[in-house]
């Protein structure tokens, strides 16, 4: 009797084992790096737009980071410039400016946890007819952890969608007439 009830378990529980190590497998075979871009058109000069992109403080109006608790570490405009935060839901990390190049394009800098994930980014400015078109690319070496390859799979839908948002912020806000751009 207690072999015909083991068998089943046995069963149950080399198939959950095979489960388990297919999705491992599969997850370090995944791509560990992600590149997600988009853009968007605003009807103003790069001059306009870049101080929005060069400060810090600005990104609070246009972007998620004016959800998230964090703090300032040296400047909050241009190359240097560093946020700082320990938040709950996202862990410990710093975004900081690495170049800012005058109407032209921002490098950043995101790490999370230690630099366990990082993230680089660039917002580029070109001009384009009356006005401008803004890019903004990110990318991301997850590395070998099988968690984070499946994650990959899904960052381009996920991040796209709020730099998107993101970008369309920026573009109501730049665009608006009784907004003057930060100093």
């Amino acid at each position: 009797m207690l072999r015909t009830v083991a068998r089943p378990g046995v069963i149950v529980a080399g198939i959950l084992a095979l489960l388990a190590a297919s999705f491992l497998i599969v997850g370090i075979l995944l791509p560990g790096s992600v590149e997600v871009r988009r853009t968007v058109e605003i009807a103003a000069s790069p001059e306009t737009v870049f101080p929005f992109v060069n400060d810090l403080q600005a990104w609070t109006e246009w972007t998620p980071w004016g959800e998230v608790d964090s703090r300032f570490d040296g400047p909050v405009a241009g190359t240097g410039a560093r946020r700082v935060w320990d938040d709950p839901a996202l862990g410990s990390g710093s975004l900081t400016l690495l170049d800012a190049q005058p109407a032209a394009r921002v490098d950043y800098l995101v790490e999370i946890e230690d630099a366990a994930i990082r993230f680089e980014g660039t917002i580029s400015i070109e001009a384009s007819g009356a006005g401008s078109l803004v890019s903004w690319t990110e990318r991301a070496d997850l590395g070998w952890n099988p968690i984070l390859g499946w994650t990959a799979l899904t960052l381009d839908e996920s991040q796209g969608l709020q730099l998107s948002e993101s970008l369309e912020q920026l573009k109501r806000l730049v665009e608006g007439s009784d907004r003057r751009p930060p100093p």
